[in-house]
Parts: structure tokens; C-alpha cells; sequence
């Protein structure tokens, strides 16, 4: 399917110099936010600020844009500018620039030959929301003013060409809402709906982008991070994303061989006994490591390479620090059995979590990596506390191996037995 994105409005509740589609959220314009997870979509954009135009041009060439000479006319007749973009019996997505949708919106799309408008039992400001009244598969009334109402219009349509005839209908009309031509197309029992279970917001003002926003961040907290990662690295990490998200260099995968190239150099700071900084640094590692995934969310370049590379590159870099820990201190049979059971440890942890599907969280790399931290600032007091977290390390890690074999083990057995 072709997809249109409306961004002729004004945007004058806003109160930025920025038209609003190019207003940044987490980073990124507005507007982006729907283009990347679009971008296997024959894309058109109607727009009044030369603005607009002029930032996709730049960077989204193959785009098609579209000029509204008349935006006062509203986001009706903004629809019908894209007219000569869709064919005779085509479907399309439409959408709105200003809004900002969860991913299930757009896992949701499939090739239809009805016109169905996307619905929500949510709004954030449910006052000002179109409202829809339904029936059956049917929507029957759509409008702010609705007393009784359904679900709420989030602006988010999978249309079919045929929804230029009703516009034409209204063309003698100053102004033409799309809220008018569904209501239109409602009456000849044309409209139809979908109940998406997901973020939405339509963003009118500041407030509204920073609900936005706290959204994101809360969807960017994975089911899989660890303690530290949720209640340290990710506040910080998130504060770094979205200044590396403004750039195209800054794709997931080179940030990942960045920061792997950061955690061998900090490596050498072991080596050489520099065992605080080099502790500051194995966090900030840590920290910075939650970028390249944070990247691949917010610009939907996540891929099966990227992970795998990820968590390859992890077990190198946790390999050198553990090694060059080892080298820098005096060698006795002690620091050998540390040595063992935190470089087996540390590799086995994650290969046996990856195939029981079975995480410790007392054992995850955020985790190590800060033991290691603490033990590098504790050496200021003594050199004992380096080889003591290599110590903790791999009892720690072993004892997650252990966990997830029994979890496992008793998983299994009690499935046979039901």
C-alpha cells in the first residue's frame, strides 16, 4: 500500500518556531517517527511549510511531496491534494504527522478494500478527541461533539481511492474536516473500524509532546534488562540516544563496534593498574551499550545481524576486561581459579540463558560489569577488591548456570507429569 501523511497544519498551539511535524520527539521530527517505521512504503507527504519540504527532501529523497496552497481549508482538503498519488481501486494508509502511534498501529496495516479507521478506548485528552459511534463492524456517527460514543478516532485510516468521491461532494464547502467525510461515508454505511490496543496521542502542545515522550522511554525498558540497567544505566542512556539519533552515522551497528572498541581500550587500563578509572570506564561502557538497541527502536533498524553481533562482541569485550584484570595482578593459584570461573562463567551464563530461554537476573552482564566497577573504585582502599570482584563475578555466574539447568530441569519434569 501508498501511504499519505497530512502535515499542512499550523500548528499555532505549539508555540515553537518549528511547523510542527519537524518538532523534535526523543530526537527525531515528528513526522519521522512515522516515516522509518514506513519505510517499506511508497511514502507521500502534503505539506504547507517550505520547512517540511525542504527536511525530507534532504533526507528522504524518494519521498513524494505534495503542496496544500490552501490549509486553512483543514486536513480534509489536505487529502484531497494527494489526490493524483493514488490510483483508481488502490488502498492506502493515511495519517496524521502530529500524531504519535504505538508499534501495533502499524503491525496492524494489511491490504484492504474497505475504508476502516483505527480506534481507541484511550485518549490523553479525551475533550477534545474525535469521537465514534459503532455498529456491528460499522461506524455510524464521527464527531467531537458526539453525547454517546464508542472508541475515539486516533486519525490513523487505511483508506480506499473511493474516499475522493465524497470529498468531491463537499468541495463547495470553506472548510472540509476529515471527520466530515467519514461522517459521509458513514451514512451510505461505508466506514468501518479497528480497535487497536495501544499507545496514541494526537501532540497540540508541549505537554502533550512530553507524554509522548515518556512513553517511548518507558517502551525502550526491555523485559530482559537487568537491575542495573533498569534503575541506572537506562536514565542515562536515554539521555544520550536521542542526540545520536539525529544522525544517520549512528546506526545501531556501528555504535555497538564503537562501544566494543571502548571496552577493549578500557581494558589496557586494567593491565596497566589503573583500576578506578578503569572501573568508571567499565560503567560507562555498560551504560553506553544500551544505546545501539535504544537507536534500532526509535529509527526501526533492528535486524537479526545486529543482535547477534552484539552479543558476540559482549562476550569479547567481558573476555578482556576479565583477562587483562587477571594479567595485572600477582599470579598464585587463587587468582587462576578467579580467573577460570569468571572467563567460563561469564560466556557460559549467557549461552546456557540464550538456549533455556531462562534469565538470572542476579547474573546479567549490567550486573557483572558493575561488580567489576565497584571493585575497581574499591581498589583505591586496597588491590584486594579487583581480584574480589573477579571472585564474585564468577560465583555469580556459575550459580546463574546452576539456577537455570534446575529451573529447567523442573520446568520439564513437571510438564510430563501433567
Amino acid at each position: 500500500m501508498k501511504v499519505v501523511i497530512l502535515a499542512a497544519g499550523f500548528g499555532s498551539r505549539m508555540q515553537k518556531d518549528l511547523p510542527k511535524p519537524l518538532v523534535p520527539l526523543f530526537g527525531l521530527p515528528l513526522i519521522e517517527h512515522k516515516i522509518v517505521k514506513l519505510k517499506d512504503f511508497e511514502i507521500a507527504v502534503v505539506y504547507h511549510d517550505r520547512r517540511v519540504a525542504e527536511y525530507i527532501r534532504k533526507k528522504y529523497p524518494l519521498i513524494k511531496l505534495i503542496y496544500n496552497p490552501n490549509p486553512e481549508k483543514e486536513n480534509g482538503y489536505s487529502l484531497y491534494c494527494a489526490r493524483d498519488f493514488i490510483s483508481d481501486g488502490e488502498s492506502f494508509v493515511l495519517l496524521m504527522a502530529d500524531h504519535y502511534y504505538g508499534d501495533r498501529f502499524y503491525s496492524s496495516l494489511k491490504n484492504n478494500h474497505r475504508t476502516i479507521l483505527f480506534v481507541s478506548d484511550y485518549c490523553y485528552q479525551p475533550e477534545e478527541a474525535t469521537k465514534v459511534k459503532v455498529k456491528g463492524d460499522n461506524i455510524i456517527k464521527i464527531g467531537k461533539d458526539l453525547a454517546e460514543f464508542d472508541y475515539f478516532d486516533t486519525g490513523f485510516f487505511i483508506c480506499t481511492s473511493e474516499v475522493f468521491k465524497y470529498i468531491e461532494k463537499l468541495l463547495h464547502r470553506e472548510k472540509i474536516k476529515l471527520s466530515d467525510i467519514m461522517q459521509e461515508m458513514a451514512y451510505e454505511g461505508k466506514l468501518f473500524y479497528k480497535r487497536i490496543e495501544d499507545f496514541w496521542i494526537d501532540i497540540d502542545t508541549v505537554e502533550e509532546l512530553k507524554v509522548a515522550e515518556r512513553f517511548i522511554k518507558k517502551s525502550l525498558i526491555k523485559p530482559t534488562d537487568g537491575p542495573i540497567s533498569r534503575s541506572i544505566n537506562r536514565r542515562i542512556s536515554m539521555m544520550i540516544t536521542p542526540i545520536l539519533v539525529k544522525f544517520d552515522f549512528f546506526t545501531p551497528n556501528v555504535i555497538t563496534i564503537f562501544v566494543s572498541i571502548l571496552g577493549i581500550l578500557v581494558s589496557f587500563l586494567f593491565l596497566f593498574k589503573y583500576y578506578a578509572l578503569a572501573g568508571i570506564m567499565t560503567q560507562l561502557v555498560s551504560i553506553i551499550d544500551g544505546c545501539d538497541g535504544e537507536v534500532a527502536r526509535i529509527r526501526n533498524l533492528s535486524s537479526k545481524f545486529g543482535a547477534v553481533l552484539d552479543s558476540v562482541l559482549d562476550r569479547y569485550v567481558d573476555s578482556f576486561f576479565i583477562f587483562f584484570i587477571f594479567l595485572s595482578l600477582n599470579k598464585d593459584m587463587y587468582v587462576y581459579v578467579a580467573l577460570f570461573l569468571a572467563l567460563t562463567g561469564t560466556i557460559l551464563v549467557s549461552y546456557v540463558s540464550h538456549i533455556s530461554e531462562i534469565r538470572p537476573y542476579f547474573a546479567t552482564r549490567d550486573v557483572r560489569l558493575f561488580i567489576i566497577m565497584i571493585g575497581g573504585v574499591l581498589s583505591l582502599l586496597d588491590e584486594v577488591f579487583i581480584q574480589l570482584a573477579l571472585w564474585v563475578v564468577g560465583i555469580q555466574s556459575h550459580m546463574a548456570v546452576f539456577y537455570s539447568l534446575i529451573k529447567k530441569w523442573t520446568e520439564e519434569k513437571r510438564r510430563i507429569t501433567m
